[in-house]
């Protein structure tokens, strides 16, 4: 009953006609050499030129973003909220956003730090005012990588942390998300509990150990598991998404600016919520989450995506707007990703039962249409998307819990996937995520192995191949792994989580 998605919030950042500063929430307003741009869009693209350039990883923790529009906004009528970008980790980020004399460029700089290694998402919101009259009909969005410091595969083990109350048999911790929640700009680890129906919410030490953690209750939760983080209402804090694969509830929590949460809303999205996929599929400048829900039956059952749009009114609130049949089986996962470079957030499903990976393309209004379908070799338990070959395309991996092994499917940048490349893992992968651990410039991937106990890093030999596999031990059964700057030195370090054993690992990332 495993699975976690990976993807990513949208934050709004204030913005006007002139150089202001942008502050922690919508009603308020270190610049770098920029990395190289990239020329990005389809022809109803409102964007021309980006920068740093999708799905690289070149940019540095304060480098600035940048956008080159098709055409020229009004100056005198440019909103402030119509730019977003959010730091998976590093959550809200302030600085300041300047829009050129001629309506053409926006520039935003960071007034802080984003966290080494992590994906960055950055938005610009549909609909706004053009200098020739009308609207921009289309957003545009793009994710880009920081790039970390020169690292190692070969990992320290610093030991485990239990996941316990005092008199706690088992509470089964699977998924986590690391944001930084308390403000003080260490990634902390909120990590659902499936047994117990909670989330445990770890805090940094400010070291990049976890010693201590609080209990978060999930209000009518049942088996929760598939996580992430946004800024929901747009108070500039980093809040947090669950899906309950034990019934059809999505739980949404807000942060209430003193580092914990409170409930905001349990919506119904459809039986056995096994993903949630965070993008603004209908780009008005908000964050919205597709569900994935696998339906409970036998094997020839068929779940369905759930689109839960953002009210957009600043409560945070969701609501079910459509609901997406899906030709496959088993429902486990999802990843949000730009597949076919249009600017648009598409969504990635991966179904179990028919061992498959499925495309759903976003038409940026909030609706989703089956793409491509494309075998994933061996029958998908977690799904993540990345540029693993660094040519400029979105690429898959799928953690195939029968068939041992890790695929790889690369990305043509039109939507369509090659047949997967298959890696042998540990035993019964249930997880996997990517980072650039070592500092090279390309995305290595990790596997969780349940039945064979271990965390595996596949280190990217720069063209998509995985080589020389390297295996940490869990406890009793690796269940999954989060890739992180856990103690702010400037390289990837891993926390694994063993949901036998109700505990998590610390490695560390000695550097280069």
């Amino acid at each position: 009953m495993k699975t976690l998605s990976g993807v990513l919030g949208a934050l709004v950042i204030a913005a006007v006609a002139v150089l202001v500063l942008v502050g922690t929430d919508r009603s308020e307003a270190a610049a770098t050499e920029a990395p190289p741009a990239a020329a990005v869009g389809s022809s109803s693209a409102a964007v021309s030129l980006v920068s740093p350039a999708p799905h690289s990883i070149e940019a540095g923790p304060e480098s600035p973003v940048e956008l080159v529009l098709a055409q020229p906004l009004d100056p005198g009528g440019f909103d402030p909220a119509v730019l977003s970008v959010f730091g998976r980790w590093s959550g809200v980020m302030t600085g300041s956003v300047q829009l050129s004399d001629d309506g053409r460029r926006i520039r935003f700089e960071p007034g802080g730090s984003f966290h080494a290694g992590e994906s960055v998402t950055a938005s610009l919101r549909a609909g706004e005012k053009l200098a020739s009259g009308g609207a921009m009909e289309t957003g545009f969005a793009w994710n880009f990588w920081i790039r970390p410091q020169a690292g190692s595969l070969d990992m320290i083990d610093r030991g485990s942390r239990i996941v316990l109350d005092d008199g706690e048999k088992h509470v089964q911790p699977y998924g986590a998300y690391a944001g930084d929640f308390n403000g003080d700009g260490y990634p902390d680890i909120a990590i659902p509990n499936e047994v117990s129906a909670d989330v445990r919410v770890m805090f940094n030490d400010g070291k990049g150990d976890y010693n201590e953690f609080r209990v978060l209750d999930i209000p009518g939760g049942s088996w929760p598991s598939p996580n992430e983080g946004a800024d929901f209402n747009g108070d500039g804090l980093t809040d947090f998404v669950v899906g309950n694969a034990g019934n059809d509830l999505v739980s949404v929590f807000l942060a209430d600016g003193n580092g914990w949460f409170e409930l905001g809303s349990n919506i119904e999205s459809g039986q056995n919520v096994r993903g949630v996929c965070i993008g603004d599929f209908d780009q008005d400048g908000w964050p919205d989450v597709a569900a994935v829900n696998m339906s409970v039956g036998p094997e020839e059952s068929r779940g369905n995506v759930a689109m839960l749009l953002n009210n957009a009114d600043g409560t945070g609130d969701l609501r079910r707007a459509s609901e997406i049949a899906s030709p496959g089986q088993g429902e486990k996962t999802c990843a949000t990703a730009d597949v076919n470079n249009d600017g648009l957030p598409d969504l990635l499903v991966g179904a179990y039962f028919t061992d498959e990976v499925l495309t759903y393309l976003g038409d940026g209004r909030g609706n989703l249409e089956l793409g491509t379908r494309v075998r994933a070799g061996g029958k998908p338990w977690m799904i993540v998307a990345g540029d693993v070959n660094g040519d400029g395309n979105v690429d898959v991996m799928s953690a195939n819990r029968e068939g041992n092994n890790v695929a790889v499917l690369l990305g043509d940048g039109a939507g369509a996937f090659a047949d997967p490349v298959e890696y042998e893992t540990g035993e019964s992968p249930l997880a996997v995520d990517v980072g650039d651990i070592d500092g090279d410039g390309d995305l290595d991937v990790v596997t969780s192995d349940f039945e064979g106990n271990s965390f595996t890093v596949h280190e990217n030999a720069g063209d998509g191949t995985l080589v020389n596999p390297r295996s940490y031990a869990a406890s009793t059964n690796g269940s999954c792994v989060v890739i992180h700057d856990r103690d702010l030195d400037g390289d990837l370090d891993l926390t694994g989580v063993d949901e036998t054993d109700d505990k998590i690992f610390i490695l560390e990332n000695p550097g280069g």
